[in-house]
């Protein structure tokens, strides 16, 4: 046993717009998932200076425990406003309110982590353990008290206990009550018990839980939200057999688009455009031409311009979300003619976007000037898309190329412990992104078993989809994707966009392609 190795791991911001620090041990998010003990440790919920000192000498006793315990830990005392304070469970307001944001990130980083026990550290020459089951009235409806109870937007319960000591005493309060958890049979709470069985899936078993409940709808005007997710249900039958084919249904709500009127109606936008994205592999299980004609109509809808212009209808600023529909309409094109036109179209727009910087990230645009989580995953998505269908000696591939792995590699340096993407990249502790990270996810698997990704970025893409896996439930919901969001004018306007929880179409369409595209990366190479 010897010191302990330590990560940072930011949890939140506060209503003033700094960062929640936090650690984890190295081995908390991908150690022992069987035997070990995870905990969590809390300081600092009254705001108080002693409080602050009894949490540090808290951490001494952590960094020397054995390796079969695993922990993650935050001094809460740079609250803006104590969470002890806070209304708990939080139900809504995910990351926006901004007279409680705290309970909202402290709420959702211990659920979503999911250890066997959190001790909160309080400072008293009095000592005391209470065990959660043991708290009064108004404990139960603390952070710690509605935790324990399972209420709430949570996986399930988490056991607590409140410590109070002082330096002096705190080190043997600690100790004592992890070797409690130890010895008691099962040690795992019930939360972490029901996170290890989402991790547990398979990445087929979770496409298959996703496709039940996402794709069966287009509504007007048309958009990648929904149409993305019916390419996955599309995929998920040429996968596997066990699923039962879905062209005719699918087919049945989408035959307005096959009309003129209800094609102008839906050809205004690049979402418009990419919700159509499906319509080949409608054509390849139908054998229907006349999805492969509408495909075609929306590719031509991109007007053909200079190189450097952005062409009608992409935005003139250059932004990652047209990167991605113009590949993925103007690439399925140019597989069904061969056409040089449509990769001219979408091979020229990434290439004269101008909006990648130096650490390999991607503003959101020209003009929005900031590292948002679903933007970047739009441009690594659409590069994945452009190097799927730009043929191999074509001129332009290896700067394609080129471009994509740097910005996966700037991606990577900022993956956090437990594999997810937040929604600011360079904004520590702000609120970890669903989407964001399907996106960057299914580019890396795609790009490794394509070839034109080497093998070193395997470990990141597994992070990725279990960081997933685990907040998709059985029911197919999801744990915080953000919601619509254009181009901002300053960085708090994306700090504060709302978190779905539950049923999402923009997240669950790029969790079903992100889920099929590891399972075909799985059956392709070995797990290592």
């Amino acid at each position: 046993m010897g010191e302990r190795s330590i990560t940072s791991y930011p949890l939140g911001v506060t209503g003033n717009e700094n960062t929640i620090e936090g650690i984890a041990s190295d081995n908390y998010h991908f150690g022992d998932e069987v035997n070990g003990v995870k905990i969590a440790v809390i300081g600092g919920l009254s705001g108080t200076q002693d409080c602050q000192e009894v949490y540090q000498e808290g951490l001494t006793v952590l960094f020397t425990l054995p390796d079969d315990i695993s922990f993650i830990a935050s001094d809460l005392t740079s609250s803006s406003s104590p969470v002890r304070d806070q209304t708990f469970p939080p139900e809504s307001g995910f990351f926006f309110d901004k007279d409680s944001v705290e309970s909202r990130y402290v709420w959702r980083w211990i659920t979503m982590e999911s250890p066997d026990l959190i001790i909160e550290l309080r400072h008293g020459e009095n000592t005391n353990v209470i065990q959660s089951e043991n708290y009064t009235e108004r404990e139960k409806n603390s952070l710690l008290g509605e935790i324990s109870l399972g209420l709430g937007p949570t996986p399930g319960p988490i056991p607590s206990v409140q410590i109070t000591g002082t330096t002096g005493t705190v080190k043997d309060l600690i100790l004592k009550t992890i070797d409690n958890v130890r010895g008691n049979s099962p040690s795992h709470s019930p939360a972490r018990i029901e996170l290890n069985q989402r991790s547990s899936r398979s990445p087929l078993e979770t496409a298959e839980i996703l496709g039940d409940r996402y794709g069966y709808k287009l509504d007007e005007p048309v958009n990648y939200v929904q149409g993305v997710a019916i390419s996955g249900r599309l995929r998920l039958h040429s996968l596997t057999d066990s699923t039962p084919n879905p062209s005719k249904q699918i087919a049945s709500f989408v035959n307005f688009l096959t009309t003129d009127e209800g094609f102008e109606r839906n050809n205004k936008s690049g979402p418009n455009l990419a919700g159509i994205c499906w319509a080949p592999e409608l054509a390849e299980l139908t054998g229907e031409n006349i999805w492969n004609e509408l495909l075609l109509n929306a590719a031509n809808t991109y007007e053909t311009v200079d190189r450097g212009v952005s062409p009608s209808p992409c935005h003139p600023d250059f932004g990652c979300e047209d990167m991605f529909f113009i590949s993925a309409v103007c690439g399925r094109a140019f597989k069904l003619t061969e056409d040089s036109r449509f990769i001219r179209k979408f091979v020229d727009f990434l290439l004269e976007s101008g909006i990648q910087q130096e650490n390999g990230l991607m503003w959101h645009c020209r003009s929005a000037p900031f590292f948002w989580g679903r933007g970047n995953g739009f441009a690594a998505l659409a590069y994945s898309e452009a190097l799927t269908y730009i043929p191999n000696n074509h001129p332009d591939r290896i700067t394609l190329a080129n471009t994509h792995t740097r910005h996966l590699k700037g991606l990577s340096d900022l993956q956090l412990p437990n594999g997810m993407w937040t929604q600011l990249l360079d904004f520590p502790g702000t609120y970890q992104e669903l989407s964001a990270t399907c996106m960057i996810g299914y580019a890396l698997a795609r790009g490794i078993r394509k070839g034109w990704l080497d093998d070193s970025f395997r470990d990141t893409v597994e992070k990725a989809w279990n960081a997933t896996n685990r907040r998709i439930s059985n029911d197919g919901d999801l744990v915080d994707v953000c919601t619509g969001t254009g181009f901002q004018s300053n960085r708090s306007d994306y700090l504060y966009r709302a978190a779905e929880y539950g049923y999402d179409d923009r997240g669950g369409s790029m969790a079903i392609w992100f889920a099929i595209e590891m399972e075909k990366l799985h059956q392709a190479l070995p797990l290592i």
